[in-house]
């Protein structure tokens, strides 16, 4: 009954915020630009369940709300990036600390499902000489210090656990430098000690056919700097505070990749950094597609390529076996899927 309600408190909330949302951008842009992003974000759900297949008409809807938004947050904040002053020079931390691998599951990992429990060693196994750190509730506040009115805006529900953990990887990537990479990545070999030699990283994928205000450039579920080129970060992360400190509503979901976009636009040093990012995991989206699916070798192989890192989710159900044949789930699980790989690698 307690689940039932706190679904319920939920869904409400969200229907409220995106309400909000709607009224902000209709006061500044207009009410037919607001109804155009707010029927987007219906479109986007519906995508959710039906394999982001993208008609035209959807499509065209995608790429006007993206500049929808951009237009938005330019205008409400044009005086924030106006007198903006960013350092490229950080302030100095424990050298013990530096270019670590950033993993959080705020429950802890003795709590998270079978998929993140097997995501999470797989990124281990293949960390090379770079230390995994799992982050908690438990234990975040021994890396980074959040402002006391953001903890307080946390505290009372204001922000969510994913805004949050959208400013944790931010705050640890501008203190530490690194690599942050989400809980539900399935990991194949040994390339987070390339990544580490980038001056910035993210998954980076210039054919990327779906309408995202990323465009497949940069996945901020996978970011990743030089100790030298912390500053990055802490621009996105400096805009994102400036956000929470006046708003007390998500104005859209994708904010964070609005806020990385919108750095680029004004920080041109900044924009640099991302477009060297040499473009790397083509197929990072393709396995969930069909982890319940019954293995197939030929599927794998062609996914595998140029693939290391590939994002999983543990909000969905998929079974183990199908008529008595393994699934790609089920051989990820019992830890087989990955030597099957480099068995193929072998050929």
């Amino acid at each position: 009954m307690k689940q039932k309600h706190n679904t319920f408190k939920r869904i409400f909330h969200r229907i409220c915020e995106e309400l909000k949302a709607t009224y902000d951008v209709a006061q500044v842009i207009s009410w037919k630009a607001a109804l155009v992003t707010f029927r987007a974000k219906i479109d986007i759900q519906i995508m959710n369940r039906n394999g982001f297949k993208e008609p035209e008409n959807v499509k065209n809807r995608l790429l006007y709300k993206h500049q929808i938004m951009l237009n938005f947050l330019e205008k409400k904040f044009s005086s924030y990036w106006n007198n903006y002053q960013y350092l490229n020079t950080m302030p100095e931390c424990d050298e013990k600390m530096r270019n670590k691998i950033w993993v959080c599951w705020w429950q802890g990992l003795d709590n998270a499902p079978e998929i993140v429990k097997t995501c999470v060693e797989s990124i281990k196994r293949n960390s090379g000489k770079y230390e995994v750190l799992i982050i908690t509730d438990e234990n975040y506040k021994q890396y980074v210090k959040f402002p006391d009115w953001l903890e307080e805006k946390r505290k009372h529900g204001i922000i969510s656990k994913t805004i949050y953990s959208d400013l944790l990887r931010l705050n640890l990537l501008s203190t530490y430098g690194g690599i942050w990479i989400d809980s539900t990545f399935f990991c194949t070999g040994k390339s987070f000690e390339h990544y580490m030699q980038l001056p910035l990283w993210s998954i980076k994928r210039p054919d990327y056919l779906h309408c995202s205000i990323a465009s497949g450039y940069f996945a901020n579920y996978s970011l990743g700097c030089s100790y030298e080129n912390r500053w990055a970060y802490a621009v996105i992360r400096d805009f994102l505070y400036n956000y929470w400190k006046h708003y007390d509503h998500l104005i859209d979901y994708l904010l964070t990749d609005y806020a990385i976009v919108l750095a680029q636009n004004h920080i041109k040093p900044l924009a640099d950094l991302f477009m060297q990012i040499p473009p790397n995991n083509p197929y990072c989206d393709e396995l969930w597609k069909v982890l319940g699916q019954p293995y197939d070798p030929n599927v794998w192989k062609l996914i595998s390529k140029n693939t290391f890192l590939y994002k999983l989710t543990w909000k969905q159900y998929f079974p183990k076996e199908i008529n008595g044949k393994p699934t790609f789930y089920g051989l990820l699980i019992n830890g087989t899927l990955n030597q099957y790989k480099q068995e193929q690698t072998l050929q």
